[in-house]
This record gives C-alpha cells, structure tokens and sequence, in this order.
C-alpha cells in the first residue's frame, strides 16, 4: 500500500488527467494501509482478514501503476484477477474496473457473468478483494466483475452507463453465457440494483440485493420493469444500518407487483457481507441455478 502511495504520489498530476481521481485514489490508499491486523472485525478470522487485504493491495498497486504508466494491461490477459482502468463511455477519462476469474474457467465454455455493485465508502477492489464474493464465483464458475462506477454516486446518472458498458467489457475479453449475466450488489450496490437494473431488464437472468432495498422513488419502476424476474434479496436480521423492515418490505412489494422475488435472512448476520455469508451463499447459488427465491417464511 505505502508503495502504490508513493507511486501515486510521485505521478499525481499524470494520474489526474487521466482518470480526474487521484485525491480519491489518495485516500483509498492511506485507508486501505491502515487494515493492520488490530483493525480485523471479529466476524473476520485472521485468514480471511489477511486474504482480503492482500488481494486489495495487489488490485491497489495494479491499478496505480497502470494509472501512472497511461497503458492499462490487457483484460483478455487477465488470469485471477486485476484492476484494470477502462476508458468511460462517458467522458473518456481512465476509471476503475476490477474483474475475478474462477480458476474453472475455459474459454471455450461460455462462463456465466456477475456484474457487483459496491457499497458506499468502498471501491471495486473491496469487492474483488472479497473472499467471500471469490468463494462464490469458485463454487459457480462465474466470472465477477465490479466497475467503479463514480463511487459514491449512489449509481446515479451517468453510473449506469459505465456498469452497461462492464458487460460489453468482459463480452469482449471472455466467453461469456448471455443468457446467465447476472445484476448484484450489497449496500448502496444493493440499493442500486434496482437503479441499474430497471434501465435494460432483458439484459439480465437475475438480481441479488444483499442489505439494500427498493426505495419510494423507484418502487414503481422498478416493479414494473422486473415484472417475471427472479430477485433475490438476502439481509442480517441484526442489520441496523438498512433494518430488516426494508428488504422485507421489498420482498413484498415485488411479489404483489409480478416479480418473483425471495427472501434469504442471516439470524445471526449484520450489515457486512461477511456477517450473511451462509444467507448470500445460498441466495447467489440458487440465483446461479435458476431456482425459484423463496418467500419470506
């Protein structure tokens, strides 16, 4: 971490022009060089801990040093996995793009796709870096992909816009099932499954919102547009930054709107991703089989 920061550092001006985020990336990284073991939540064991702020240094240090040199690595190169800038759609600046191989992967079988949407306060790499998200893509041989998508944006105009161009992305680079691509996300990501989503529904097999919820602005929409859609919602019954009254409340407005949708709660679970692992497990396995959500009991 504290090298990526002196590579930044030392290119910071290169670094703006190109991607107009090198004081973000600046406070990325003095974030992420403070996950010493004393900062290990205790729902982490030190395995995962450790796995997870190895991965984000090596996706950080990718990232910084492709921003600094101007020549992104080539994404049909990637094996395991990379953070790599793409050129947005959008204004052409370089922006954050991470992407995870299974190592079941073969290019001559079309793999299925998830695109994760990240929460607030976080970034594309904390979703790779993930081992939880990995543990799933190993289990279903999907590939995962998770773009920036302006941060903090709440997935906003013009967001969209670059998460729609991260499946052509990865269409371009790997075999991909069109018929198996996948919308998820946890947090704000959750919540902004049902802002991205709705825009190009027949685009995607499922949806999986963990700890998010529909809001009043896009209830309408949103039920509308994912009418005969399988959603699967997955929540901590203990979450108190989006209450189970939420994602509960979704479930049901979905369900009386046409939308299959289901509900996979972690009794024991919070708002961290970690703390409903079994719950989104088996919400993101069934998602990848095409079973049926199922309802609230």
């Amino acid at each position: 971490m504290h090298s990526a920061l002196s590579v930044l550092q030392e290119n910071f001006k290169a670094i703006d022009q190109r991607s107009h985020l090198a004081a973000t990336l600046e406070d990325r990284l003095n974030a992420d060089a403070a996950l010493e073991p004393v900062a290990r939540p205790t729902w982490a064991t030190p395995d995962e801990f450790l796995d997870f702020a190895d991965t984000l240094a090596r996706l950080d240090s990718s990232l910084i040093d492709q921003l600094a040199s101007g020549t992104p690595h080539a994404i049909a190169a990637i094996h395991s996995l990379d953070d790599v800038p793409i050129h947005s759609v959008v204004d052409h600046s370089m922006q954050p793009w991470a992407a995870y191989i299974p190592p079941s992967y073969d290019p001559h079988k079309p793999a299925p796709l998830v695109v994760f949407l990240h929460g607030a306060s976080q970034s594309e790499a904390d979703i790779i870096a993930s081992p939880w998200v990995r543990k799933e893509a190993d289990a279903t041989g999907a590939i995962v992909i998770a773009p920036y998508a302006r941060g903090d944006s709440g997935y906003a105009d013009p967001a969209p816009l670059e998460v729609y161009q991260s499946i052509d992305i990865a269409e371009t680079a790997f075999s991909i099932d069109r018929k198996r691509v996948y919308l998820a996300g946890h947090s704000m990501g959750g919540f902004g499954v049902f802002v991205v989503g709705p825009l190009h529904p027949e685009l995607w097999a499922g949806f999986l919102c963990a700890s998010g919820s529909l809001t009043d602005d896009n209830k309408q929409s949103a039920a509308r547009a994912l009418a005969g859609k399988r959603v699967y919602i997955v929540e901590g019954a203990l979450d108190t930054a989006v209450p189970p009254s939420y994602p509960e409340w979704t479930v049901s407005w979905l369900r009386a709107a046409g939308v299959i949708a289901g509900y996979y709660e972690q009794p024991d679970g919070g708002h961290p991703l970690g703390t409903i692992y079994p719950a989104f497990s088996q919400a993101w396995r069934d998602m990848l089989k095409g079973v049926t959500p199922r309802a609230k009991p």
